[in-house]
Order: structure tokens, then C-alpha cells, then sequence
């Protein structure tokens, strides 16, 4: 999934969340899911295809035990500064970050008792298995060039649309938080 998707699918999931629960969404907490939906490639897809340290760019920060280190910190730390719904945001930009990784083919494909799908699920449990191996993971240029306008990538595109729809039906929380602080900065520099 591209970040767009991840983003949409992260955000979308975390508004349903607020509608369930019956709480306005928190600026802070809107920026953590963000951050939750991207963090999974900004730590895996460098460290595979630029430093080569990682075998594949859905590895260590894809596996399900990272997942709950990071966000069992996150939840501390929300916890202590009083912001509940920051971990819970975290949480789940980050973890339908990893899930969605797994593609409609796999995904639909498990659902309807495909098990030859499972080879595809082994990086939500990396080191204890090895991470598939994909065609396209090897660098940044090479995961580019398969950018097309397939029905996958095309549903993408329009549930980002519709996330950035819901945001600004919400009132854009986060919006003005993110760029007071970024203004901040700006004079703090000069």
C-alpha cells in the first residue's frame, strides 16, 4: 500500500473509533495517527533498501512485536501527559498500517480459507519468520516504477479523498495546532 492509502485506511479507522466512543477527535491525536500510519515504511523501507541492514522493507517495524513495544511507549507516554486517545490514534495508524501491507489478494484471500495465503503474513511475526520476498523491494526507484493506476492503487486515491473529506467535515482537527506550532519554530530559528 502506498502512503496516501495507509494514511486513509489509518485515519478512517480512527474516526470510526471517535464516532463509537462518542469523542470529538483531539488534534494531537489526529497527528499521532499519522504519524502511526507512516512510521512502519519511514523506519523498514530505508534501512532495506538504502542501509541495508533489514532483509525487506516490511520487517522489523511491520512485525506485530514492534508494533506492541512501540505502541505499549506511546501509551505510557500519552498516559502520563494525560492524552488518552494519542496512544489509541498511534495504535491504530500503525497497526492498519501493518495489516493493510498484507494486500486485498492475501487479505480477501485468507478470509475465504486460501491458507497458501499465509506466506504473505510472515513479516507480522519477523525474526521468528522470514520476511516474503517482493519483487519490487529493493529500492525507492524500483518500488516507484511499479506505480500504476490499477483498480488497488485507483481505491486508494479516492479513500484518501474521502479521509480528507471527513477531516475537513470534522473542522480539520490538528490543522491549526500543527501549523502554529511549525510558526513557532519559524521564529524560534530566525
Amino acid at each position: 500500500m502506498w502512503p496516501w492509502g495507509h494514511l486513509a485506511v489509518g485515519y478512517l479507522c480512527y474516526v470510526l473509533w471517535t464516532r463509537r466512543c462518542e469523542t470529538d477527535q483531539q488534534p494531537l491525536a489526529v497527528l499521532a495517527v499519522v504519524i502511526g500510519s507512516q512510521l512502519p515504511d519511514l523506519i523498514d523501507k530505508p534501512l532495506a533498501w538504502t542501509v541495508t541492514v533489514l532483509p525487506s522493507g516490511r520487517s522489523f517495524a511491520h512485525s506485530l512485536f514492534t508494533a506492541f513495544v512501540l505502541i505499549a511507549g506511546v501509551a505510557w507516554l500519552s498516559r502520563r501527559f494525560d492524552r488518552p486517545q494519542v496512544w489509541v490514534a498511534f495504535g491504530t495508524g500503525y497497526l492498519t498500517h501493518t495489516i493493510a501491507d498484507l494486500g486485498p489478494r492475501a487479505f480477501f484471500g485468507l478470509l475465504t480459507g486460501d491458507l497458501s495465503m499465509l506466506r504473505w503474513t510472515t513479516y507480522l511475526v519477523w525474526p521468528l519468520l522470514p520476511a516474503p520476498s517482493y519483487p519490487n523491494d529493493s529500492s525507492f526507484l524500483a518500488h516507484l516504477t511499479t506505480l500504476t493506476f490499477d483498480p488497488f492503487i485507483t481505491a486508494q486515491f479516492v479513500l484518501f479523498g474521502i479521509a480528507v473529506g471527513v477531516w475537513l467535515w470534522s473542522g480539520a482537527p490538528g490543522f491549526h495546532v500543527t501549523t502554529a506550532y511549525l510558526s513557532e519554530l519559524r521564529d524560534r530559528t530566525r
